[in-house]
């Protein structure tokens, strides 16, 4: 009997004296300026909006590039055809001349939309860049006001006053007999693009989802 106490007591010994591992701690969640990681604080909550915009743009943008792309390769066939008609045919067709003016004039419009539409247009913004933020984003705003009312009524009420007048006096072209007022198409479609794009830009920049200094998105300081 007394050996095994004793070999009990040694056991017990052991047990208790034997370090003991601390137990692992709980991993918080990390927590940020805006709340737990994950989790999209009450401020900065993206608008309902942003999300129909978002996908309206990309529709467009997407419209733009295939439309765009369509038309250069066009111009480029037209253009060779008309280098190998004229030195090495010897009589260049009528139409080629012509054709290539008229794509030029779509390309450039519709360029010029899909350039602003991607925030791809040369800026100088260093004097904007000295502003307080607040003021950056009332320049901003203003810029955008200003393309708007130029896209609303020099484009989009201007260009479909020339397209009417010229459809009703049925001027046709020389070579591709025509309708001239079909070509001037492009004053008015570009128009629309660079309005849509404007209010855009505007909901973005109400809504805080852009920076104001050329479209940057908004990060945390």
């Amino acid at each position: 009997m007394g050996v095994q106490e004793r070999r009990a007591g040694l056991l017990l010994d052991e047990e208790t004296s034997a370090p003991q591992e601390p137990p692992s701690p709980v991993q918080a969640p990390e927590v940020g300026r805006d709340g737990p990681a994950g989790a999209p604080s009450a401020g900065r909550r993206a608008p309902a909006v942003v999300g129909p915009l978002h996908r309206l743009h990309a529709g467009l943008i997407r419209t733009l590039e295939v439309v765009l792309v369509a038309a250069f390769a066009v111009l480029t066939l037209d253009t060779l055809w008309g280098v190998f008609s004229r030195y090495v045919l010897g009589n260049q067709s009528r139409w080629t001349e012509e054709l290539a003016v008229y794509l030029l004039v779509w390309i450039s419009l519709l360029g010029a939309g899909l350039a602003y539409g991607e925030k791809a247009h040369l800026g100088v913004d260093y004097f904007v860049g000295k502003m307080d933020p607040a003021a950056q984003r009332v320049a901003a705003i203003a810029i955008e006001l200003l393309v708007a009312f130029f896209a609303a009524f020099a484009l989009i009420y201007g260009g479909s006053t020339l397209v009417v007048k010229t459809l009703e006096s049925k001027q046709t072209s020389p070579a591709l007999d025509i309708q001239v007022g079909y070509a001037y198409l492009a004053v008015p479609i570009s128009g629309v693009f660079f309005l849509m794009f404007c209010i855009e830009n505007l909901v973005e920049l109400f809504t805080g989802r852009v920076s104001p200094r050329r479209g940057e998105p908004v990060t945390d300081a």
